[in-house]
């Protein structure tokens, strides 16, 4: 009984072993069948690098490994049928045959160095997809650029064909001269919206300013500019972003290129400042008449940098800011009117009262001199030939000068009328005889 029961037990036994035997061996040959089982599929010479790119992204590795390795065959057998091409013209070229044919042939040498180029982009955006999720794909690459090579050490023809073959196929990539093309046009398009935008910007910023009273007119046009360029230059930026030019490096190196500048220009960041000092504490404005160390002329213009000036004779007189905060400043036209100062001499025999009546009389009646405040007459000085009398009437800025000139005329012609001498410099000379 014990034999038998011995029996049965070592029958179970290789019965067990050889069904986990089986299971072993059928789960190997299922993962083997699995693996032959996988089929290529993107390596079609007519997909697109955009379609390839979202078909090889849920790929695994070994799925990617198929995928290359049948873009590689696509790759080889271009690769053959230009060479086989490439035979073709040698031969012709040897036989020194110039017709149609050979024409012909390189053209369509051409269309298939250029389908080449067209696989090889292909084939690379595999090669990145594989190596990005850790598959090893260096032997293909170190074929594709021993082929490249290769065709770049031919004949001078084989060269040329294959730059032009080259070129093509870079202006019909999605990620060559499509790209570019497309990302200039909108860089150009976002340039051009934000340069419109600039101008409304700046004149947007202007209308807001000038409607406060206490803001200068050098300021709001400072602010106008400002404001205009901020958007431009903002614009600039999105541009070179859309261009796909990483802005964060650009920005560092302003930074460090205008640190290095600003300490070369100290002089004109100086007169930046002073700029800025002008417009905040607003000595003077666009259209005032200022005497700025020694200089006289009506304010034109005023940058970050200069003052300009326009002189009574027609003159442009560019002052750096730096000179201009720097010295006195005097603004004539600073307040709504202004005294005019008026010295006449006359004769120590003359009438005084009956004079300083007539300069009373006559500036009070001209009509752009002021009522208040009143126009006052007195004895300022008695000179060496004259007794020397000062009329000072009060009007509105604007009207000094026609008030000074046609005053001193009118003047001197009445006190012609009335006998009052305007005596000029006299000197008695006494000769002593010995």
């Amino acid at each position: 009984m014990n034999e038998h029961l011995k029996s049965w037990w070592g029958r179970i036994t290789v019965l067990v072993c050889l069904s986990f035997a089986v299971s072993v061996t059928g789960t190997g040959l299922m993962a083997k069948d699995e693996s032959a089982d996988l089929l290529p599929l993107t390596a079609e010479s007519e997909i697109s690098i955009e379609t390839l790119r979202v078909k090889v992204r849920p790929l695994e590795v070994d799925q990617l490994e198929v995928e290359l390795e049948s873009w590689v065959d696509l790759l080889k057998e271009k690769i053959t049928e230009v060479g086989e091409v490439e035979i073709q013209i040698n031969a012709l070229e040897k036989a020194g045959d110039d017709s149609e044919k050979r024409e012909a042939l390189k053209e369509k040498f051409i269309e298939l160095r250029t389908q080449e180029a067209d696989l090889v982009a292909r084939t690379k955006v595999v090669i990145s997809a594989l190596a990005a999720k850790g598959g090893d794909a260096s032997e293909t690459e170190s074929y594709i650029a021993a082929i490249s090579d290769l065709a770049a050490s031919g004949d001078s023809e084989s060269r040329a064909a294959a730059i032009v073959a080259a070129s093509k196929s870079w202006l019909r990539s999605p990620d060559g001269g499509l790209r570019l093309l497309k990302q200039s046009g909108l860089a150009i398009g976002i340039i051009l919206v934000f340069w419109i935008i600039s101008r409304y910007a700046g004149k947007a910023v202007g209308k807001g300013l000038e409607k406060r009273k206490n803001i200068s007119g050098l300021l709001t046009n400072f602010a106008k500019k400002m404001a205009g360029g901020l958007v431009f230059v903002v614009g600039l930026l999105m541009a070179l972003s859309a261009l796909g030019v990483s802005v964060g490096p650009v920005m560092a190196a302003m930074g460090a290129g205008g640190f290095i500048i600003g300490f070369a220009l100290q002089e004109t960041l100086g007169n930046f400042a002073s700029g800025l000092m002008i417009m905040i504490y607003r000595p003077f404005d666009l259209k005032d008449y200022v005497s700025i160390a020694g200089d006289e002329g009506v304010v034109k213009e005023m940058s970050l940098v200069s003052t300009t000036l326009l002189s009574l004779d027609n003159k442009v007189l560019i002052i750096p800011n730096k000179g201009v905060w720097g010295n006195t400043i005097i603004n004539f036209t600073g307040e709504d009117i202004r005294r005019v100062d008026m010295t006449f001499g006359i004769g120590y025999g003359d009438d005084i009262p009956k004079a300083m009546k007539v300069l009373e009389e006559m500036a009070a009646a001209h009509p752009m001199t002021l009522e208040d405040p009143k126009v006052s007459v007195q004895v300022v000085e008695l000179g060496d030939s004259s007794v020397n009398l000062c009329c000072r009437p009060w009007v509105k800025s604007s009207d000094y000068w026609p008030v000074m000139w046609e005053l001193t005329r009118d003047i001197k012609m009445r006190f012609d009328e009335d006998g009052i001498s305007i005596p000029f410099p006299q000197r008695d000379v006494h000769m002593i005889q010995g």
